[in-house]
């Protein structure tokens, strides 16, 4: 068990591999590693982008603002 609400199983041993699953709630996100670093590269790709670039610089200049009410 991981914490109260997660559940790790083995599947299957054989053949130089093991076979892991892991039993959840739907609201625990459970992902593999390499998939998680694929949507953080693609996340960081986007920031790239000129419009999301002119959206982030936009949100910042209303946060000051309201900052410095």
């Amino acid at each position: 068990m991981v914490g109260d609400t997660v559940e790790v199983r083995i599947l299957e041993i054989g053949r130089g591999q093991v076979k892991i699953g892991v039993v959840a709630p739907r609201e625990v996100g459970v992902y593999r590693s390499e998939i998680s670093r694929m949507n953080r590269r693609a996340a960081l790709e986007d920031l790239k982008h000129p419009d999301v670039k002119t959206a982030i610089a936009r949100l910042q200049k209303i946060l000051k603002r309201r900052e410095g009410q």
